[in-house]
């Protein structure tokens, strides 16, 4: 809490704090605290955190989130998602030489019309053949569409962050070809369910971290 009190001084005495809040899919936690002169300039603006920073979960260092502030209450700053990505390191660690990497990159389609563009790598043991490659980016793309056909665009995401999408990507595709592990890498969402195209983003911001007093129960990632 002190070095949040620093940050407040000297030039940052001019702006006035404002508490940003994720989106109620992630049980709307508290984050931390933004700077900005008027409530208006926060629209817009995005922040990055680790799924980590919300569950307090080890085994969540590695997601990255993308959060968008999309109104303001007062104080309080309400975000909306924007994307995940799995980061650097994290990807690095799954690559072994004598294995092989299968990439799908695909739009999706929610059952309340939102759109997003998602990433999802694959990693084998052995090398295998092209021919299995395409065999296997089929079923995954014929499972999204099928996961996607049955939930909206909170269900989506939620199965995606916490690795259930993944668990079930990795079950078709093993019956193809021996896998050792399927990852959802990367989301970006396109469209909302409003109908709203994504707006451009305004600068990124950081958080001053907040100290939770309870955290919300986590599921478990592949």
């Amino acid at each position: 809490m002190s070095e949040q009190k620093q940050v407040k001084t000297g030039k940052w005495m001019i702006k006035k704090w404002f508490t940003v809040y994720a989106p109620a899919l992630f049980n709307g936690i508290e984050l931390g605290e933004v700077p900005a002169n008027e409530p208006n300039a926060l629209i817009g603006r995005t922040i990055e955190v680790t799924l980590f920073d919300i569950t307090r979960d080890l085994s969540h260092l590695h997601i990255k989130l993308r959060f968008q502030i999309d109104r303001v209450e007062g104080e309080r700053a309400y975000t909306r998602f924007k994307g995940m990505e799995l980061t650097r390191d994290y990807v690095k660690s799954l690559i072994r030489r004598g294995s092989s990497l299968i990439q799908l990159i695909q739009d999706i389609n929610t059952t309340d019309n939102a759109l997003l563009k998602v990433t999802v790598l694959a990693m084998t043991p052995t090398r295998c053949k092209s021919s299995q490659k395409r065999a296997i980016r089929r079923e995954f793309s014929k499972t999204l569409n099928e996961i996607a056909s049955k939930v909206d665009f909170n269900g989506f995401v939620k199965t995606a962050v916490f690795g259930d999408i993944s668990n079930q990507l990795f079950a078709v595709g093993k019956k193809i070809y021996p896998l050792r592990k399927v990852e959802v890498y990367k989301i970006k969402v396109l469209k909302y369910p409003t109908g709203g195209e994504v707006k451009p983003a305004a600068e990124e911001v950081k958080v001053a971290e907040a100290t939770t007093t309870s955290q919300p129960s986590s599921s478990p990632s592949s």
